[in-house]
């Protein structure tokens, strides 16, 4: 069954998200003609941001599933008019591995398909890990714009915590080194999406009281 992050629950300001889709388009250009479309999978911030409209970022932190001669990467930096009118700018990260986060063996497979005509590409189709994978992907460094990330998924009821531990397990076999921070990270992971999740909920039951 495919799965898509409409175009219409994409919360990403508008001018980034033609920024983004000019940066797939750079990249785009410069490939051979293809049997079939890559795959971009989007992760970090900028994931964050198309979810829930949290926290702009600069950087667009992306794998592929093929192995790719990215452009040099002062081509892959596209400025624009930011909502408040000041000029910003947005830029591919080309150190960005998934080697070095947890990540769940499928968290590829079960990306969303990104719709929206600006980042319709013939040979380039973007994709988003699950907002899950993406809690899941920020384990390993948690620091504090990855604290506030999970936090924001789970405000927007966008991730479980009991599914984002059970999904750790299993990301967990697949990660070798001492796990033991990686432990810890999780719980403090877990206690703030549980958290941010309580809150958001009985700001809910607050406001159905007063009307």
């Amino acid at each position: 069954m495919n799965k898509y992050l409409e175009s219409t629950a994409n919360k990403g300001d508008p001018p980034l998200r033609q920024a983004v889709g000019e940066i797939i388009h750079r990249i785009s250009s410069t490939l051979p003609d293809l049997k079939e479309p890559v795959k971009m999978y989007l992760a970090g911030g900028m994931a964050v941001n198309f979810y829930t409209g949290y926290r702009p970022t600069v950087d667009i932190d992306a794998s592929f599933s093929h192995r790719l001669l990215l452009p040099k990467a002062e081509n892959l930096v596209v400025s624009y008019e930011g909502a408040d009118g000041k000029p910003k700018m947005v830029y591919f990260d080309m150190n960005y591995n998934t080697s070095f986060a947890l990540m769940h063996p499928d968290f590829e497979k079960d990306a969303y398909r990104v719709e929206g005509d600006e980042f319709k590409d013939s040979k380039i189709e973007l994709h988003i890990i699950t907002p899950v994978d993406l809690a899941l992907s920020k384990i390993a460094r948690l620091e504090e714009n990855d604290k506030e990330d999970i936090a924001a998924l789970a405000r927007h009821n966008l991730i479980d915590p009991t599914l984002l531990e059970d999904r750790a397990a299993i990301a967990m076999d697949y990660y070798i080194g001492d796990q033991s921070m990686l432990r810890l990270n999780l719980e403090d992971a877990v206690d703030i999406a549980r958290t941010a999740k309580m809150k958001s909920e009985e700001s809910v039951k607050a406001i159905k009281y007063e009307s």
